[in-house]
């Protein structure tokens, strides 16, 4: 579809956490290769090199350099640290730094700058006398070349499931000396357990195409889910993975782990989305190594389900910001009429052939709820409802068909992480009877919520629910339109931390341009740099929404 079309990128599972990169702030990769395709030695810069090949396999000892020996050290300091850990905050099993390579990026202004990668060995299983299984974690450390800080940044990715060093590596290609004068020192990201480039892997991209010819509706879509998520499921523990051993918990462990690996003693922890989720989990169980908490779309400890009632504020919010009031009238009175009678329309697919497609009202309310968290899906709903209040519907076929003929689970990573984290009673309730007469009904939340069973996942209890208590001081950025971590989220989040900052971003949903809106740029510029923060609400550029 064009990208004028409605619901542009729409998937059945969360919406990803990424915001739009890039403001000019180019590299240059110095990288020579040798006749075996391997780095050499940098000649502009003496002792440089970049070990490993095309293949990302580690150079010999024979190529072994300044930054072979970082890397070495680095290893060193953190089997010196874990040594002297308790087993409560550490992995009791010393890590192993694995098929470590450097690249040099030389800045604009002529700055060296030093990517390090490599692999990470985590145990699967912390709560045993002895740990059991291995994870090998792809970690990446972005540094001036000749002075690395004693503090690092540590970007903690989102979805459940993205990639972390995909993150910083397109943060790294597009800005990175800006973000390493914006951060004040190194910054780390990792792919969590599970994700990206960390092994074993738990992405899943087999399709389980959804049934055309009646209604959606999650009677008839949950079995088939539950049917996949069951076989993944048995797939993955036949390959020896313990599922139940991916949590926020062992995600949390996992972050410490990477941190004490590198020697630093205190971090800074960047969280976006489930990242923010996960960086309170490890402010929680490692308070004395986190020494500032920058959260973004700030989600709690039991925000990990949506509120019905927050998203019908929100598309409210919405309604008033695109000078649309009437909206959610219209998104009412469509939805009732799918629900009395089903249309169906013969629409062209992603591969071009034409399909006849059956639309209800739980098809509007889910592609609707996915919609709302890319401010680029999210400028076509007034303009989508106003369609399908004329009686055309051609626009919301397309984008059904596509969503249920390339429907996955996705991420075996993403279910564990967002299942175990689950919800107290109280909230659970609250979903319940508000999804009654929320403009939505619960389809903000499915499938998550309904393939518990399915993935047979545990459950990390109402301790780890409750609020988290901490004087560490932190900064709060929510957009006023995010349907999937209001402003209610930050809000209840800053009550348990004293020295907590929250900012509203006016004009921005769940996704928007952290690090290259100049509009935000002083503000994190000041928090880091331990300054007071004293601003409240900023406004980025709006959404050009089609009406």
């Amino acid at each position: 579809m064009d990208g004028g079309r409605v619901y542009v990128g729409v998937h059945a599972g969360r919406v990803g956490d990424r915001g739009r990169i890039g403001d000019g702030h180019g590299v240059r990769r110095r990288c020579d290769r040798t006749g075996d395709g391997r780095c050499r030695a940098d000649p502009a810069q003496p002792g440089a090199t970049a070990a490993g090949g095309a293949d990302g396999k580690a150079a010999g000892a024979g190529d072994a350099d300044d930054g072979a020996r970082a890397m070495i050290r680095i290893l060193l300091t953190g089997l010196a640290l874990l040594a002297s850990a308790t087993a409560a905050n550490a992995a009791p099993i010393a890590p192993q730094l694995g098929e470590a390579r450097v690249e040099r990026l030389v800045a604009p202004d002529g700055r060296a700058m030093a990517v390090e990668r490599g692999f990470l060995r985590v145990p699967e299983r912390r709560d045993r006398a002895v740990p059991e299984g291995v994870i090998e974690l792809a970690v990446m450390r972005l540094r001036w070349a000749d002075a690395p800080s004693r503090i690092v940044n540590m970007v903690l990715a989102g979805g459940p499931g993205d990639s972390g060093t995909g993150l910083l590596s397109g943060l790294s290609a597009e800005r990175a000396a800006a973000l390493l004068d914006l951060m004040g020192g190194d910054v780390i990201a990792f792919d969590q357990r599970g994700s990206g480039r960390s092994r074993p892997s738990l992405g899943l991209p087999e399709r389980t195409p959804l049934p055309l010819e009646a209604e959606g509706s999650p009677a008839l879509w949950l079995p088939v889910m539950a049917d996949a998520a069951r076989a993944t499921a048995r797939r993955f523990a036949a390959s020896g993975v313990r599922l139940a051993s991916y949590t926020s918990v062992e995600n949390a462990d996992d972050v410490d782990a990477v941190r004490r690996a590198f020697g630093y003693a205190t971090m800074h922890l960047w969280g976006r989305s489930y990242g923010s989720h996960l960086a309170l989990a490890t402010l929680r169980r490692h308070p004395d190594s986190v020494a500032r908490l920058i959260l973004v779309s700030p989600e709690g400890p039991d925000h990990t389900y949506k509120l019905p009632a927050l998203t019908d504020a929100v598309i409210a919010r919405i309604a008033e910001r695109a000078g649309v009031p009437e909206l959610p009238a219209t998104m009412r009175t469509v939805i009732a009429r799918l629900r009395r009678a089903p249309v169906t329309v013969e629409v062209a697919g992603p591969d071009g052939v034409a399909r006849r497609v059956t639309i209800g009202a739980f098809d509007v309310q889910w592609l609707t709820a996915q919609a709302l968290g890319d401010p680029r899906t999210l400028a076509t709903l007034p303009a989508a409802y106003r369609e399908m209040a004329a009686g055309d519907f051609r626009r919301m076929g397309e984008v059904a068909l596509a969503a249920r003929s390339q429907w996955r689970l996705g991420s075996g990573m993403k279910y564990m992480m967002d299942l175990a984290s689950h919800a107290s009673a109280g909230r659970l309730r609250r979903i319940e009877r508000e999804a009654r007469t929320a403009l939505l009904g619960n389809a903000i939340n499915f499938p998550l919520m309904g393939l518990r069973d399915a993935w047979a996942a545990v459950d990390l209890g109402a301790a780890y629910r409750k609020p988290v208590r901490s004087a560490v001081p932190t900064l709060i950025l929510v957009g006023d339109i995010d349907a999937r971590t209001p402003v209610e989220n930050a809000r209840e989040i800053a009550r348990g931390l004293s020295h907590a900052h929250v900012v509203v971003v006016e004009n921005a949903a769940h996704q928007f341009d952290l690090f290259g809106d100049p509009v935000l740029q002083p503000v994190l510029r000041e928090f880091v740099a331990g300054r007071t923060v004293a601003i409240r609400r900023v406004r980025v550029r709006e959404i050009g929404f089609q009406r």
